[in-house]
């Protein structure tokens, strides 16, 4: 019997963008870590394990689909970030170091959130995020004038606009 959720849950996969594809492997990353603490904090040993394999397993994926020759050094820096959350969750599971999962967490949250902008806000290169780096922005706004920049022909590129192509590293 086919289990409708599980459906739902297929088609928001395969029909979704590159981009929103790339949110909900962080969204499902962060929450098995979660899951993992709160396994750990009770005490099921095989519940956390299983929790930090997925997270895990994510994590890899992640890893796997950096492109080094489109992200240069941006690339390089979360390979090693990823390795290092890698390492954190393999830690946190051998130690029941709780502290380890937070901090993998912490950092997932961090890069869940700048994906976020960059995906819900695309703009220039150059041109800071007004809702993760407010005071750079206004500095930028300051001197550059308008930030309702024209690139291209039609290509308004302003914070908020959702038509410019970007390239993402992961």
């Amino acid at each position: 019997m086919n289990n409708p959720y599980k459906a739902y849950q297929k088609t928001q996969i395969t029909t979704a963008s590159r981009e929103k594809v790339l949110l909900m492997l962080y969204e499902g990353a962060i929450r098995f870590v979660k899951h993992a603490e709160v396994a750990m904090l009770e005490r099921k040993i095989a519940e956390k394990g299983k929790q930090i394999s997925k997270a895990t397993a994510i994590i890899s994926e992640l890893m796997a689909t950096l492109d080094f020759k489109v992200g240069g050094q941006l690339a390089v820096d979360l390979e090693n970030l990823y390795m290092f959350m890698i390492d954190k969750l393999i830690e946190g599971n051998i130690n029941n170091d709780v502290e380890c999962l937070r901090t993998v967490e912490g950092l997932l949250r961090t890069l869940y959130a700048a994906w976020q902008d960059v995906v819900e806000n695309p703009r220039p290169d150059g041109v800071p995020s007004p809702k993760l780096q407010p005071d750079e922005y206004r500095k930028w706004v300051e001197a550059n004038g308008n930030p309702q920049m024209k690139v291209g022909a039609n290509q308004d590129v302003s914070p908020g606009n959702h038509q410019q192509k970007m390239k993402y590293t992961a």
